[in-house]
């Protein structure tokens, strides 16, 4: 009996091991569309149904990680400080890699 519960016991923990890890954030950079340069101060926000439910600013080198709650997040991108990038949401897909994104934005001059 207690040989049985050891296996079984050694069998679960082999499978968490080697379970596939659970992605449950975006993180990447922001750019300028005009000339690839970092974008830092920019509100990232997970949007589901119109409203934010988490969000996070870029740094100033424009890398940014957000926790999110969907397994295909929509994040909104903006520029609420001085208005100078369009809004913009794009949606990912969780069951790709999307430790490494680039989302780059218009200038708002650009439109």
């Amino acid at each position: 009996m207690l040989l049985c519960l050891v296996a079984v016991g050694t069998m679960c923990l082999s499978f968490t091991a080697f379970a596939p890890a659970v992605q449950d954030s975006v993180s990447g950079h922001v750019y300028d569309q005009s000339d690839n340069s970092a974008i830092g101060g920019i509100v990232v926000e997970e949007i589901v149904n119109n409203v934010a439910v988490s969000s996070t600013t870029t740094f100033p080198d424009g890398s940014f990680s957000i926790k999110v709650i969907s397994q295909k997040p929509t994040l909104r991108f903006s520029d609420p400080d001085y208005q100078s990038y369009s809004t913009q949401e794009q949606t990912f897909n969780l069951s790709q890699d999307c430790s490494d994104v680039s989302v780059y934005m218009r200038s708002q001059s650009q439109e």
